[in-house]
């Protein structure tokens, strides 16, 4: 379960960076949106697969959230490795849970004055393949 600190993190922030590490040990910061239903926070890689952090978590590598505004990592990715983090473990979520539907629909809410195009790519079958719980 997630601590109650990365459940508000990831519930009032828009845009998060997720922190992994590369193949060599570098760490690399990467903007994405999260989503929390019922309590439980998830992530989505929206562009599926070929995200590399989505590459990183399932190579089992170590993953962790900037401690705040993650849309630094928008601007400037090597700022974002300079912040807080927090330590956090992925769970993956198979794709024709019934737990998806809800977590698309807090896409949804969550993101509703986004461009329609990034909504759509969140809701796409590549990205819901890419769902992870945060644990």
């Amino acid at each position: 379960m997630a601590s109650e600190h990365v459940v508000t993190l990831l519930d009032e922030t828009k845009v998060v960076a997720v922190v992994t590490r590369r193949q060599s040990g570098e760490a690399t910061a990467t903007p994405i949106w999260s989503m929390v239903v019922d309590g439980v926070p998830y992530i989505r890689s929206a562009y599926g697969e070929t995200s590399w952090w989505c590459r990183h978590v399932r190579a089992g590598r170590p993953v962790a959230f900037v401690d705040g505004d993650g849309a630094v990592a928008e601007r400037d990715r090597a700022a974002a490795l300079e912040l807080p983090r927090v330590d956090v473990g992925l769970e993956p979520i198979a794709a024709d849970d019934p737990l998806q539907r809800a977590i698309s629909d807090e896409v949804e809410r969550k993101y509703a004055g986004s461009p329609r195009s990034s909504i759509d790519a969140m809701l796409s079958d590549e990205a819901i393949a890419s769902t992870f719980r945060v644990v």
